[in-house]
């Protein structure tokens, strides 16, 4: 029998559950299960104790209910960072785990500099489609926390709320000076305020298999017609070689993916402060229809495809190309199994191409810290985000990740034989616009995503799905106001 099972009373008064809570909360507090380390899984526990699931449960539900151990979804269960003597803890919401990685180098920065007064961190992942309902409803039931992870485009909104703290109330210079080392496409010139800091950038983009091409002696497509001509070569057996997400299933990602191919017909929309849909939107629109209905080069299930639908598609082999983002480069070496060198033989990346002779587009995004006007610790939390996007750390995390930098000067220091990949992606960012800070840009989204499926399902005609978004956009702009 296991040792730990012999410490279980199976015949006393105390249930089962409650003499495992006690022998786990006591090897928390005599750090045999350190703060942010991960305990044992729920089968583990259950062998080692010789108790059902439904007992062991019970008792972690118990220690996550006393702010001991911490779950993590799809990674396991954590001893709090809060269970760490003496130290003041910042409370984060965060989509990943990878997300916790540059905060806990800027909480271990911090730290060694103020040893007298430590800070540790307590970490809820929440994941990407649930992130925004969880974080309102902690903001509603006066339980934000201290720092929270956002999508950029979503900044403006909470801002607009009076969610978020302003950093230049923590520091102007540094603002300043971020700002200054800042890339274009990452500075809102709309805004005086700074409310948030982003320690990465990705860049909307159209992936391809690079050797594929070169089989057939093809170059990567800088028109839509020559998107076109390539994506037939490599359709067989009625089976499409182009993915993109084109519905309100995708959420964003649609919005990320295809508005380039607004911007690229020569329409602003959403560029800047501008919301209204142009007539160049509905060549857009129906150049993407045109590639489902017409040309047959992508599925109509592209209105229904979940956010990494596309992606994984390309990785596995299924297409030759697939709209996406440049964050999207680990997934697909993990799915196809790629090391970096294999990775850049394989598979190239390109911008939005335009419809004739005009410029490619290519849309700026990435996830953004922000801190909550309800934090008791403001400060405490603008110490971790400042160093968060502190260049060394920066560095390390992006190198890690695979993905860009926001800061020039980092991204200046990179190997460019290493990080050649993210050197690419830094050089779209030049050529990079970020979607609008209108306080209505969640909204307006919902509509561009409406307008893209109804026209792919032929539930409307372009011109009618874009002047039924038109109008709506109009409205919701109007109430604003």
């Amino acid at each position: 029998m296991n040792r730990d099972a012999l410490l279980i009373h199976r015949d006393g008064d105390t249930p089962l559950y409650r003499q495992i809570a006690d022998i786990l909360r006591d090897r928390i507090k005599r750090g045999i299960f350190e703060p942010g380390s991960r305990i044992p899984t729920e089968h583990e526990l259950c062998d080692s104790f010789g108790v059902s699931r439904i007992s062991v449960r019970q008792a972690l539900s118990e220690l996550v209910g006393d702010d001991l151990l911490e779950k993590r979804q799809g990674s396991g269960t954590y001893v709090s960072r809060a269970t760490a003597g003496g130290a003041q803890v910042v409370r984060i919401v965060v989509t990943e785990d990878q997300w916790v990685t540059p905060l806990d180098a800027a909480v271990d920065s911090f730290n060694l500099e103020n040893q007298d007064k430590p800070i540790a961190i307590e970490t809820q992942v929440v994941g990407r489609p649930q992130l925004r309902s969880n974080i309102l409803g902690a903001v509603g039931r006066g339980e934000a926390p201290d720092i929270g992870l956002l999508d950029w485009a979503w900044v403006a909104e909470f801002a607009s709320l009076q969610f978020l703290c302003e950093l230049e109330v923590f520091d102007p210079a540094w603002v300043e000076g971020l700002r200054s080392d800042s890339y274009s496409a990452f500075v809102d010139k709309a805004s005086p305020a700074l409310h948030s800091v982003q320690p990465e950038a990705n860049v909307s983009l159209i992936w391809y298999r690079r050797d594929w091409l070169r089989k057939v002696k093809l170059k990567p497509p800088e028109t839509w017609d020559a998107l076109v001509d390539a994506a037939k070569c490599f359709v067989s057996d009625g089976k499409p070689s182009l993915a993109f997400a084109g519905g309100t299933i995708a959420g964003e990602t649609t919005t990320y993916q295809l508005l380039p191919f607004v911007w690229a017909a020569g329409d602003r929309f959403l560029a800047g402060q501008q919301t209204t849909l142009g007539d160049q939107a509905v060549h857009a629109v129906r150049f993407l229809v045109d590639l489902v209905h017409k040309h047959r080069v992508a599925s109509q299930e592209v209105a229904f495809y979940p956010w990494d639908q596309s992606a994984r598609m390309f990785a596995c082999g299924e297409v030759a190309f697939a709209v996406g983002g440049s964050y999207e480069k680990t997934l697909i070496q993990k799915i196809a199994g790629w090391k970096d060198q294999e990775f850049h033989d394989r598979v190239g990346c390109i911008p939005i191409p335009s419809p004739i002779d005009g410029s490619p587009a290519t849309v700026a995004g990435g996830m953004a810290y922000v801190i909550f006007r309800q934090s008791k610790k403001s400060h405490l939390a603008f110490e971790v985000l400042k160093r968060v996007v502190s260049p060394d750390i920066m560095r390390s995390f992006c190198v890690s990740t695979g993905r860009s930098p926001t800061r020039m000067s980092v991204v200046r220091s990179l190997d460019p034989t290493r990080d050649r990949f993210i050197k690419e992606v830094a050089e779209l960012l030049h050529m990079a616009h970020r979607r609008s800070s209108l306080a209505e840009y969640f909204r307006v989204s919902e509509q561009f995503q409406i307008m893209m499926e109804s026209a792919i399902t032929r539930q409307l005609s372009p011109e009618a799905a874009v002047e039924r978004a038109r109008g709506i956009i109009r409205i919701l702009i109007r109430e604003r106001s």
